[in-house]
C-alpha cells in the first residue's frame, strides 16, 4: 500500500452526519475566514453541512453562505493545486459554489457534502486545464521564500501527471480509489503519480515538506469575500 493511504485524513469541510467532531486545520480554516458578520442566525455556524442544506433548500438562502466559508479553504486548496493559477482556481472556486447552488436539489446524501462540493471542483478543474492553451507556470526558485510559497512552487513545477493526483491524494489527502473514480482513471496510475509527485517535491524540500502541507494554496478572507460577492450577484441573491 503507498504512503499516502496510511495517512490519516486530516482537512474535513465541516461538521457532517450530526457530527461536531472538526479536524485542527478545518477550525484553523474556519476561524481565519469566517467574519463576525457572517451567520445569518444563532448557532448557524454549528449546523451540520446535511442540515444547512435543508434549510436552503426549504427557502433560507443566507445559510448558503456558511456553507460556503465552511467548504471555501478546501475547494480553492484543490483547484490551485491541480492549475498552477490563483486566478484560475478562483473561477473554479466561484463555478463550483455556482452550479453546487443551483443543483443543491440532487445533492447525493450517501455522500458527505464537502467531498461532493470537491468532486464539482475537480471536474471544473479538469476542465478548466483542457482550455488552457499554454502549460501552467512551472515553479520558480526564488530567495528568501516562505516555506508554504516553496511547497507552492515546487508542486507548479510537476508535471501535470504528477501534479493532480500530488494535491488530491497528499495535499487534501483524499483516497486514491476515490481520486481515481472522479477522474475516471486506474487506481494504481493515481498511487503510482501522487508517490512519484510526493518524491519529487521532497529532493526539493526535504524534511520541511510536512510542516508546509496544510498551510499550501491558502485561501485569504479578502479573497473569499469576493468570490462570495460574485457567486451571489450570479445567483440573484445579492
Amino acid at each position: 500500500m503507498s504512503e499516502p493511504e496510511h495517512r490519516a485524513r486530516k482537512t474535513r469541510s465541516g461538521p457532517s452526519s450530526g457530527s461536531f467532531k472538526l479536524a485542527r486545520v478545518e477550525v484553523q480554516e474556519l476561524a481565519a475566514l469566517a467574519g463576525p458578520d457572517v451567520f445569518s442566525s444563532p448557532g448557524a455556524d454549528l449546523l451540520s453541512d446535511e442540515l444547512l442544506v435543508d434549510r436552503v433548500l426549504a427557502g433560507d438562502p443566507p445559510h448558503y453562505e456558511v456553507l460556503m466559508r465552511r467548504t471555501a479553504a478546501r475547494l480553492f486548496r484543490i483547484a490551485r493545486g491541480m492549475l498552477g493559477s490563483n486566478h484560475h482556481a478562483e473561477e473554479v472556486l466561484l463555478s463550483t459554489f455556482v452550479r453546487a447552488y443551483e443543483n443543491l436539489g440532487s445533492y447525493d446524501r450517501r455522500l458527505r457534502f464537502g467531498d461532493w462540493l470537491s468532486r464539482i471542483a475537480i471536474h471544473g478543474s479538469l476542465a478548466a486545464l483542457k482550455r488552457q492553451s499554454t502549460p501552467p507556470p512551472v515553479g520558480r526558485r526564488r530567495q528568501q521564500l516562505e516555506l508554504v510559497r516553496q511547497l507552492e512552487d515546487a508542486v507548479d513545477g510537476l508535471p501535470q501527471r504528477f501534479r493532480v493526483p500530488f494535491t488530491l491524494c497528499v495535499l487534501d489527502e483524499m483516497f486514491p480509489k476515490d481520486v481515481a473514480e472522479s477522474l475516471g482513471v486506474p487506481a494504481e496510475a493515481v498511487r503510482v503519480g501522487s508517490y512519484r509527485g510526493r518524491l519529487a517535491v521532497r529532493r526539493l524540500l526535504g524534511a520541511r515538506f510536512d510542516d508546509a502541507e496544510s498551510r499550501a494554496f491558502g485561501l485569504d478572507l479578502s479573497t473569499l469575500d469576493d468570490v462570495m460577492r460574485k457567486v451571489r450577484a450570479r445567483l440573484g441573491l445579492a
